[in-house]
């Protein structure tokens, strides 16, 4: 089931970056497009087929397991950092975004990044291909999974904040309400998983289906926008504008 999940998500990520192929070289799109790439890669790293694949040949050189999984967490961050500059662009003059994303989200991700890596390495978790196989450890790896989840919520909530203020713009209100499904799945997924630490109890279905509900309709969204901003543009809507 998992694997139907993820495949299914994949497709759709792929699906999406083929109609956005061509913003890679708009100052405009080009971060929502690594945004998505991202996720995608994100999506694969933190998979169970890379935990079979790669986990083994990455332990050899690092002697730590699992790390993959440590990669796939960071390319979320990346991926949902790369949204929101995206997101601030329309809401604010460009030469304001850096200044701002610098308060806001680098300073404190930056030091939330370093204490996740910190607790990774000192977890005395085993081989696990299955990320949410076992979510309950030692001390350092309940600060490790808490660190992501903390990110996690933080950066949805920072970024749904933004997309409510742009939903006011009719043009972009259903693309908007498709972002904020897409958040309310990834903090479900998180809730989840706190859920299960506390209960003891395994959720990683139920967490695996709201992560990728949340990357597939963030992709499908992507999707939609731009080929609604092609359209715009057509001969066509030109004719009858």
């Amino acid at each position: 089931m998992i694997s139907v999940f993820i495949t299914t998500t994949l497709a759709v990520v792929v699906y999406s970056l083929w109609v956005r192929r061509d913003t890679w070289w708009s100052r405009w799109e080009v971060a929502a497009t690594f945004a998505v790439a991202m996720e995608g890669c994100a999506l694969l790293l933190l998979s169970p087929w890379a935990g079979y694949t790669l986990a083994p040949m990455l332990h050899r050189y690092l002697r730590l397991w699992n790390v993959q999984q440590l990669l796939g967490t960071i390319c979320m961050i990346v991926a949902v950092t790369a949204n929101t500059y995206h997101m601030l662009v329309r809401l604010a003059d460009p030469d304001h975004v850096p200044p701002i994303m610098r308060k806001h989200l680098l300073a404190p991700l930056g030091l939330s990044i370093v204490m996740m890596v910190a607790t990774f390495v000192k977890t005395g978790r085993g081989y696990e291909p299955d990320m949410f196989a076992d979510l309950v450890g030692d001390g350092w790896q309940t600060g490790y999974e808490v660190a992501v989840c903390a990110i996690a919520i933080y950066l949805s909530c920072y970024l749904s904040r933004l997309m409510l203020l742009l939903r006011h713009d009719s043009r972009a209100k259903k693309t908007v309400n498709l972002y904020l499904a897409s958040m309310m799945f990834a903090v479900a997924a998180c809730l989840i998983g706190f859920g299960s630490i506390w209960v003891d109890a395994y959720a990683g279905t139920a967490i695996w289906a709201c992560i990728c509900l949340s990357v597939g309709i963030f992709a499908y969204g992507l999707a939609r926008s731009w080929q609604a901003k092609q359209a715009w543009f057509s001969p066509e809507a030109r004719m009858n504008r």
